[in-house]
């Protein structure tokens, strides 16, 4: 049985904003109602609206001007309404992940050079435990987590483990959509394995491009995930 996802009430608002921009035909530069008004309107505090337009304004939808009030951005021409959140939350997926991808492959490649067979073991058994994680249907995005932040932390490079850490919390919130999707698990799960043989052979350039191979997968299965009905939560609190 699927279960039923808590949608917060800044998410609800985004929603009820967009709704009253494409109910309201309202085009690039038009003037949007006021904190005041739209609280009014839907029935939630000023704090709700007040998130829920700096999400928009954020993600390049809205653009609020001091002591004039907040307008449709000009940049947002292009755009269909109804795929308007859709369409942001896939320009910050694309930004963080073009951000990352060559992290991780960065990370790799020291980590094959620096690790040491201790940690090369380490990183086989979360390989397995993956794999089970599987095989039994159980949570595996948690071994997926693990999996990368042990080649982090192989690199030895403590900017790196880092920035790839703050990159990795930004990501989560889009790998429970991904779990819930995706189909493709064996792809990762021999994703892994493959790299762990790179590992084991001491081959930084083969397991460096199977990273580049791993990301650009999740990228795309990332992308596809989003649908209009749920990108709101890939956009809030950017």
């Amino acid at each position: 049985m699927k279960t039923i996802k808590r949608v917060s009430l800044s998410e609800q608002v985004v929603n009820s904003v967009v709704q009253y921009i494409q109910e309201n035909d309202l085009h690039p530069g038009d003037q949007l109602p006021t904190e005041n008004e739209f609280s009014s309107l839907f029935g939630v505090s000023r704090t709700s609206v007040r998130e829920a337009i700096k999400a928009l304004g954020i993600n390049g939808v809205l653009t609020s001007v001091p002591g004039k009030g907040t307008f449709l951005r000009s940049n947002a021409v292009s755009l269909e309404h109804n795929n308007i959140l859709q369409m942001e939350a896939h320009t910050t997926i694309s930004d963080v992940m073009e951000v990352r991808t060559p992290l991780e492959v960065q990370a790799t490649k020291l980590a094959v050079e620096r690790g040491t067979s201790e940690e090369i073991m380490v990183l086989e058994e979360i390989c397995g435990n993956y794999k089970f994680a599987v095989e039994q249907h159980t949570d595996h995005s948690a071994w997926g987590r693990k999996f990368h932040s042990h080649i982090a932390s192989m690199s030895s490079n403590s900017l790196l483990i880092n920035t790839l850490q703050s990159l990795s919390d930004i990501t989560n919130r889009y790998r429970g959509s991904l779990a819930e999707s995706d189909t493709e698990v064996e792809f990762y799960a021999q994703s892994h394995r493959d790299m762990c043989v790179a590992f084991r052979a001491r081959d930084a350039e083969a397991a460096g491009r199977e990273m580049a191979r791993h990301m650009e997968r999740t990228r795309l299965a990332l992308l596809e995930s989003v649908t209009s009905g749920n990108a709101t939560k890939f956009i809030m609190r950017r």
